[in-house]
């Protein structure tokens, strides 16, 4: 998010709200949406949790999705907030973890799940030079 106004990211509190101040609007949940379009087809074949709202719920309405949405969230979502989703998608034994982010996103994930389940990362951050990026939110 913060790219775009000129920072290298938006990683903890004080860089997001200086990326707002600065007009930056974040995009996450539309790449969400965009990658998850692709999935239609498979929409009454699969199940989908989510975590509320810009947590990934939102992106799933948006592609047509009705999620089964998980846990709670404050209005601002932290490192925590990702690493408990993860962990509680991990122990619900999904068989796929997707997320939408930058590197510190990645990070978080990484740390929460590790290599214990399969996780594709959507790129919307500033930083996406983790190799669990796939290309773009369409890529194949």
């Amino acid at each position: 998010m913060g790219g775009r106004v000129g920072l290298k990211g938006t990683d903890g509190p004080e860089m997001l709200k200086k990326a707002i101040e600065l007009g930056a609007k974040p995009w996450a949940e539309e790449r969400g949406a965009e990658a998850l379009k692709s999935l239609l087809s498979l929409k009454d074949s699969i199940e989908i949790y989510a975590y509320p709202r810009q947590m990934g719920e939102n992106s799933c309405r948006k592609a047509g999705f009705e999620p089964v949405v998980l846990g709670s969230i404050g209005e601002e979502t932290t490192a925590e907030d990702t690493v408990r989703a993860a962990i509680e998608m991990m122990n619900l034994g999904v068989d796929i973890l997707l997320f939408v982010g930058g590197d510190g996103t990645a990070r978080d994930v990484c740390r929460a799940v590790g290599t214990k389940i399969i996780s594709l990362g959507i790129p919307a951050g500033v930083k996406v030079y983790s190799s669990v990026f796939a290309a773009s939110p369409r890529a194949g």
